[in-house]
């Protein structure tokens, strides 16, 4: 279990939610309807590129 409460980044209007998961792993989580792809513009796809690399320098500094 963490010590640490988890930092939840929600992207493309919550559709796609990231987190670090017990200091261990960087958890992307897609939130489509039915299994379907979540769609995301050009400004979504950089905001969750900006947010993976976030997650991964957090990770790396633990």
């Amino acid at each position: 279990m963490s010590e640490t409460p988890a930092e939840i980044y929600r992207v493309a209007g919550g559709d796609t939610v990231v987190r670090i998961d017990d200091g261990q792993s960087v958890q992307p989580k897609l939130r489509g309807c039915d299994l379907d792809p979540v769609e995301l513009n050009e400004h979504q796809a950089e905001a969750l590129a900006e947010t993976l690399t976030l997650l991964a320098q957090r990770l790396r500094s633990l």
